[in-house]
């Protein structure tokens, strides 16, 4: 009877953990998360940038906050702070390089132009080209207050750097340091 017992414990352990044969994770663990997109949790955070955290994000949430595509097939988003300014990086698994375009020129095609000065720049960095994206907002009392964001693809991730301040080479650092 007590040989019988021992092969039922062990099934009974087995049962209660609830599974046999574990999943393989689709991305890096972050604070016991797995994260869809590799990218968005830096492995060398740049000097003065504490992270916050980060999670995945669902493909309606980007089809609303972002833009509305077809071909999401994952997003995560990692938060940081710099001296009382946050910082996001956005990864977007699209799935094909195409839908990766197609997601940054609709993404761009939703801000109106500038009254004065381009509103769109390239920047390479990490061995390719990313857009600097320019919005002025009114913060603090001031008015036409420069806002940044660094949006790129890599094959079908597109990525999106961007923070609430008004210096343009911190949020390009951050970017830099994806590697992406």
């Amino acid at each position: 009877m007590k040989l019988l017992m021992i092969p039922f414990l062990a099934l009974l352990l087995v049962a209660v953990s609830g599974c046999t044969d574990p999943a393989e994770p689709t991305g890096p663990a972050v604070d016991g998360v797995v994260l869809s997109v590799d990218g968005v949790v830096l492995e060398t955070v740049p000097e003065g940038f504490e992270y916050l955290g980060a999670h995945d994000v669902e493909a309606d949430d980007i089809r609303v906050d972002y833009v509305d595509v077809e071909g999401i097939l994952n997003a995560s988003e990692a938060f940081y702070n710099l001296d009382s300014a946050d910082y996001w990086i956005m990864g977007v698994e699209m799935d094909s390089v195409e839908s990766a375009e197609n997601f940054i020129t609709q993404y761009k095609a939703g801000f109106g132009s500038l009254a004065v000065g381009n509103r769109f720049a390239e920047v390479p960095f990490n061995e390719h080209d990313a857009t600097v994206i320019t919005k002025y907002i009114t913060a603090g009392g001031e008015y036409n207050v420069p806002r940044y964001s660094y949006v790129w693809n890599n094959e079908n991730f597109v990525f999106l750097v961007k923070g609430n301040t008004d210096d343009a080479e911190v949020v390009l650092n951050l970017a830099k340091a994806t590697g992406f």
